[in-house]
């Protein structure tokens, strides 16, 4: 039988009980170009960056950093998906005051 936990609190996620989230996300690098005469440039770069990725799916290639491309996933119980969707990528909220209806 397959155990899955939580991937942000540890918790151990109970299949017959608890829903389980999975996230995946995914991280490319923009890169665009660095002067105006790049732009005249007959290649296609988006085209090779594609090309570059579709053979990282096909081996395992020490051509693309972490720095350029990352895939990851994890698993969430029904608490952490709640933070997550309110706040995915982490910003601090600021406080709020309440204020009577004078």
């Amino acid at each position: 039988m397959i155990h899955h936990s939580c991937d942000r609190c540890k918790r151990v996620i109970d299949p017959i009980e608890d829903l389980r989230y999975v996230v995946k996300l995914e991280v490319q690098a923009a890169m665009e170009p660095l002067d105006a005469d790049e732009l005249e440039d007959d290649r296609d770069h988006l085209m090779e960056i594609q090309e570059i990725l579709e053979r990282l799916d096909d081996s395992d290639s020490d051509l693309i950093g972490d720095d350029v491309y990352q895939r990851r996933r994890f698993d969430l119980c029904p608490e952490c998906y709640r933070q997550f969707i309110k706040n995915p990528v982490g910003r601090e909220t600021p406080a709020h005051l309440g204020f009577s209806q004078n």
